[in-house]
């Protein structure tokens, strides 16, 4: 478009030029169209070869002719000007065609690199220096000689250029073509404030909160270790996987893994597949009853005998424990760290379904939940990237942190346009944060997750929750140190069974994940009102710290026991069914009062059925999923 400073979007001269020449010799030599037409086709139309197409073309050219100037028209079509392929990655514009040919920014190259790129822009497959050089180099070349006609520079100057070689980079820069994941997440976040054509031709430069490292060690653990499954067991076959994993103090997306083969661009499984969540939604139940410290503390038993929801045009639903075992009563902290079904769907019955449901919302659960009671076993959908949400809120100490993969976007000149800053809200009170966090330390220390003791030092008190869904088909876990949030989910696209447990399954791909990166200790400050206090493993009441059976549990000010317990060297009380506690079937505490009313008082002497050591040693240690 040599005429490109004269016309007015459309060179009608130039169109009469390029009819000439093709007349002349029976073929299409030339094109008419200006740079502004090609920009307009380029960006708002299609390639149909139409003359209704060519007229709209030539409209909106006079139309961005007369609202842009010359220089802004020129930096758009440079920006969106397409000049190669990398993978399932198409190079749009100078900028990242310079990091793509020659690892380095546009600022940096020299006149025969910008000219190579220059000459590129007519034909990029044509003109592909890696696969044609003879073809790019020639057409590098006539660049610099018009550059120097036309009084770019001198003609010296040109002759030198034309002397150099390509100076290609060594390799492609295939910087993100296995990231496709974490692209995805980006894109989304982008398209909220900035149109498709605005991206494409604006030249921004956006920076996100990719970590390299921890991408790539999120990828090779997810693959390596559920080759693994497949040897190990049997019916695992066909598995696939998500992860996620960011900062925990400010909500930084640092991994996205959306294929167990992550060079392979589709299906983003950890953005868009909504599998049921099964265990890994329970702490919802135990925050929202924590909330509530006059009636519920870490040490208030609950029940776990067999339970019958019942409504009315509805049938009769009985939720059971993973192995079909019942447990009787158990500490509120003990019923999840084994993971007990029949505890867990009482004690929400019990808070309100309602408000179990409004607690998932406030701390970043974004999906429209049923409000019906198998909820809250995870009989719900969600993607992996909004359970990250939850156990994000509940790692920085009840604070929801809105996740992101961008920090900020420049323009080409390097203003910033737009900066992503921290937003904090505070969804959870400190003293029941403190108290959740205290149970799912709980669940890795002595429950479900307690095979990451053998893999981990205790000194990290790392926190989570594993997760199984009906049939095996989904495997889940979530858990945080202090440093990281790390979410991972195991099953197969086929949504059959993948013989797995959320600890045998999603649990083993995050202990090796987070084997590969540094991990800090989760340390959280103890609020001014909650107090640590000694109480008895096994009757929830206190006992003095040097007691052997003591164990120090976090309590709102005002809600830790009052009653004393003797300490012996081996537990003396056994969980006791239900019944011998009157009022325990509402979910009343057992134990010293919380209000100004006492409770029902137990029998003096309840009637217990006789248990080996056998029993309630399997009654200790028996774990859900």
């Amino acid at each position: 478009d040599r005429n490109f400073h004269n016309h007015h979007g459309v060179d009608f001269i130039g169109i009469l030029r390029a009819l000439s020449a093709n007349l002349r010799s029976g073929s299409t030599l030339q094109g008419g169209s200006t740079l502004t037409q090609q920009l307009v086709k380029n960006l708002f139309l299609t390639r149909n070869k139409t003359i209704h197409r060519k007229l709209v073309e030539m409209v909106m050219a006079f139309m961005i002719e007369a609202r842009h100037s010359k220089r802004e028209i020129l930096q758009t079509y440079i920006n969106e000007a397409y000049l190669g392929q990398s993978g399932q990655r198409a190079i749009h514009g100078l900028g990242l065609a310079s990091q793509f040919y020659f690892a380095r920014p546009l600022q940096e190259l020299e006149e025969h690199q910008i000219a190579m790129l220059i000459g590129m822009i007519r034909a990029p497959s044509q003109y592909n220096p890696r696969r044609h050089p003879e073809a790019a180099l020639k057409r590098r070349n006539l660049v610099l000689r018009e550059a120097a006609k036309r009084g770019v520079f001198q003609e010296k100057r040109a002759l030198a250029a034309q002397a150099k070689p390509l100076d290609l980079a060594l390799q492609e820069d295939r910087g993100t073509h296995s990231w496709h994941a974490f692209l995805e997440l980006v894109r989304e976040q982008i398209h909220r404030d900035y149109k498709d054509e605005d991206i494409k031709a604006s030249g921004l430069n956006i920076f996100s909160t990719l970590d390299p490292f921890i991408q790539r060690q999120a990828e090779a653990g997810l693959q390596s270790k559920l080759a693994e499954l497949e040897k190990e067991h049997k019916k695992a076959k066909k598995l696939q996987g998500a992860v996620v994993i960011t900062r925990a103090t400010n909500g930084e997306v640092l991994a996205v893994v959306g294929d167990r083969y992550p060079t392979q661009s589709g299906f983003n499984r950890a953005l868009n597949a909504r599998r049921q969540t099964g265990s890994i939604i329970k702490p919802v139940i135990y925050l929202s009853a924590l909330e509530r410290p006059r009636q519920f503390t870490l040490s208030t038993f609950i029940s776990d005998d067999p339970y019958v929801w019942r409504s009315k045009g509805a049938k009769p639903w009985a939720p059971r424990n993973y192995g079909g075992r019942y447990h009787g009563a158990v500490q509120l902290r003990q019923a999840l760290a084994h993971s007990y079904n029949v505890a867990s769907v009482r004690l929400g019955m019990t808070v309100g379904l309602g408000n179990v449901l409004n607690t998932a919302r406030r701390i970043g659960i974004q999906e429209s939940l049923p409000k019906v009671p198998s909820a809250l076993l995870g009989a719900i959908a969600i993607a992996p990237i909004d359970i990250v949400n939850m156990y994000q809120t509940i790692a920085t100490g009840g604070y929801r942190i809105p996740l992101r993969a961008i920090r900020s976007v420049t323009g080409q000149d390097g203003k910033t346009l737009n900066r992503y800053p921290l937003r904090v809200d505070q969804a959870i009170q400190p003293g029941p944060a403190y108290l959740i966090i205290n149970a799912l330390q709980g669940v890795v220390r002595d429950g479900t997750a307690r095979f990451l003791n053998s893999h981990f030092p205790g000194y990290l008190g790392l926190a989570g929750k594993t997760g199984t869904t009906n049939g095996l088909n989904d495997t889940w876990f979530a858990g945080f140190s202090g440093n990281l949030v790390n979410v991972v989910w195991v099953g197969r696209d086929d949504n059959h069974s993948t013989g797995l447990t959320g600890s045998s399954g999603a649990l083993r791909v995050w202990a090796d994940i987070m084997s590969r990166l540094e991990l800090e200790p989760v340390n959280i400050p103890k609020p001014a009102n909650v107090d640590l206090v000694s109480v008895h493993k096994a009757t929830g009441k206190r006992v003095s710290k040097d007691c052997i059976n003591a164990v120090e549990l976090p309590y709102i000010r005002g809600s830790a026991p009052r009653a004393w317990s003797a300490c012996a060297s081996t537990p003396t009380i056994t969980p006791a069914p239900a019944s011998d506690f009157p009022g325990l079937e509402s979910l009343s505490p057992y134990g010293e009062p919380r209000t100004t009313e006492r409770p029902a008082q137990a029998p003096s002497k309840p009637q217990r059925k006789k248990r080996s050591l056998k029993d309630f040693f399997k009654d200790l240690i028996n774990i859900g999923d």
